[in-house]
């Protein structure tokens, strides 16, 4: 996963040192969709996220500007193979109890 948490309090805390990085591709700021969301609602989510990046509205815009980005891209599970393989080496299973 991209260390957002690293790049936001390195210079907070200069004593510390990075060890170890993963310098895979891994999608930044994904919006996954429940499979029980019924197809077209997740297709007008889909459809909306993706015209921003054409979207020269003020609201547009203003998403644009405070989320840094120029746009949203749609992704395939192709665009996940090396983040799925490192939750599958850190023994991350679907049945993964994440609260502990």
């Amino acid at each position: 996963m991209k260390n957002r948490a690293w790049d936001k309090m390195k210079d907070k805390y200069p004593n510390l040192m990075l060890v170890g990085q993963d310098k895979g591709e891994n999608p930044d700021n994904t919006l996954i969709v429940s499979k029980q969301v019924s197809s077209a609602l997740a297709e007008k989510v889909r459809a909306a996220l993706l015209a921003v990046k054409e979207d020269a509205s003020p609201e547009a815009e203003a998403v644009k500007n405070s989320m840094a980005i120029q746009g949203f891209l749609k992704t395939t599970s192709t665009d996940f193979e090396h983040t799925l393989s490192l939750l599958k080496q850190a023994g991350v299973t679907k049945s993964f109890n994440f609260a502990h």
